[in-house]
């Protein structure tokens, strides 16, 4: 009886100390994180032909370019953002810009006109879609001469 009592509690206690390993339970946080970024879509660039304009004083030659209606642009952002508008760039052309040429880069929406040489040619333009304005005004001290004339407006867009 003795040993049945013994192999008994024997088994009883052999059995507890193999249940009661220490189980300690942990939970950590798994985060996803997304970045949607800013976008701009420039679309439907509409752009109208340079005419020369012959200013007084320059014996009938032209000194002076600019578009007699403005090249529309349309341009789509997810949120509010600032434009930029450069100063004009002499892409080609019969002839080189001389020192002392007037270059202005212009971008208007809705009220607001935004100008190359006033501020750092930056403004600030609403979230969705906006309908731009560009023009530009090139006006040399001396005239240009007869050729073909390209010149680019850079229009930026930063968050």
């Amino acid at each position: 009886m003795f040993y049945r009592l013994f192999l008994n509690s024997t088994l009883a206690l052999a059995s507890v100390f193999t249940v009661q390993h220490a189980a300690l339970a942990q939970s950590v946080d798994v985060p996803f994180i997304g970045t949607v970024p800013v976008q701009a879509t420039f679309t439907e660039i509409i752009f109208p032909p340079l005419e020369p304009v012959i200013v007084g004083g320059s014996n009938g030659i032209p000194s002076k370019f600019e578009p007699q209606t403005p090249a529309t642009v349309t341009v789509q952002t997810s949120t509010n953002a600032t434009i930029t508008v450069s100063a004009p760039v002499l892409v080609s052309g019969a002839s080189q810009d001389p020192p002392g040429t007037i270059k202005i880069g212009y971008v208007r929406f809705g009220s607001t006109t935004v100008s190359s040489d006033v501020g750092g040619g930056n403004g600030s333009l609403p979230a969705g879609t906006n309908d731009l304005e560009v023009s530009m005004l090139v006006e040399r001290p001396t005239a240009f001469l007869a050729g073909d004339y390209t010149y680019t407006v850079t229009l930026t867009i930063t968050p």
